[in-house]
């Protein structure tokens, strides 16, 4: 019987499983991530590999003048080395890991998961997937905010390719926003804000107006012209003194570039 519960095992039945639990379904950027990885023994002893946890996203990126989206690693974990699962056996690894600051927002098309993924020895490998809702660091919300207090809403967000910029990785999240005050309807377009968080900062560069010259256009033009693009950079005592000094500052870009 132990021979075949081993055959069995090894196609996938009756072998072991893992399930991770996260403690919170929500998290903002940079935040610490916290859960546990529950391993569950199946019909026979079997032998499990390394516990990884892999954040995961998606980017926008053109080839052969096709437009598809690509996968990417933002960050792995190691959660726990190699390890024996008896039959029936039970174990948990609690995990705890900083998101990076740099974790797209999950907004419209922008989605955010965690890849569990172990090798099981003469066994099907299992796998977990978990999505999470990344929510703005809270300086990234402070200028969201500012910027509909001007005279802007959000109408789109994507993340990117943009190996120009070169950042650690190879996207940019693209906020879009329309105007809907009378003091920018029918002068501006659009308002495009790419976020750049750090530490003890925020940079935000920032298209005044596109005019429609296409998807991936504008970042790559306003890189490779440096007079054109336009960035503002609000270091820590400016994000936490409050979001009308963020409001004038960035009008004040706007208004210079919006005739």
């Amino acid at each position: 019987m132990s021979f075949f519960k081993k055959v069995a095992a090894s196609i996938g039945i009756g072998s072991a499983k893992v399930d991770t639990i996260l403690h919170s379904s929500s998290y903002s950027q940079g935040e610490e991530v916290t859960g546990v990885v529950h391993v569950t023994g199946g019909n026979v002893e079997q032998s499990m590999s390394d516990i990884d946890i892999e954040v995961m996203t998606k980017y926008l990126i053109e080839e052969d003048d096709k437009k598809h989206y690509r996968e990417v690693k933002l960050l792995s974990h190691r959660v726990t080395n190699s390890f024996i699962i008896k039959a029936g056996e039970q174990k948990d690894f609690p995990f705890s890991f900083q998101l990076p600051l740099d974790t797209p927002v999950s907004v419209r098309n922008v989605s955010v998961w965690l890849h569990t993924d172990v090798d099981i020895e003469k066994g099907v490998d299992s796998k977990d997937n978990d999505s999470i809702k990344v929510v703005p660091h809270r300086w990234v919300n402070n200028v969201l905010q500012a910027v509909e207090q001007i005279g802007f809403r959000l109408h789109e967000a994507d993340c990117e390719h943009a190996p120009y910029f070169r950042r650690r990785l190879p996207f940019v999240q693209e906020f879009e926003f329309r105007p809907f005050s009378s003091q920018y309807r029918g002068k501006l377009d659009e308002l495009e804000l790419v976020f750049q968080l750090e530490d003890h900062g925020l940079e935000v560069i920032v298209e005044v107006d596109r005019k429609a010259r296409g998807m991936f256009g504008w970042l790559e033009e306003m890189y490779n012209d440096g007079e054109r693009l336009l960035r503002v950079y609000f270091d820590k005592v400016e994000l936490e003194s409050g979001q009308k000094h963020i409001e004038t500052k960035l009008q004040s870009l706007i208004n210079q570039h919006a005739g």
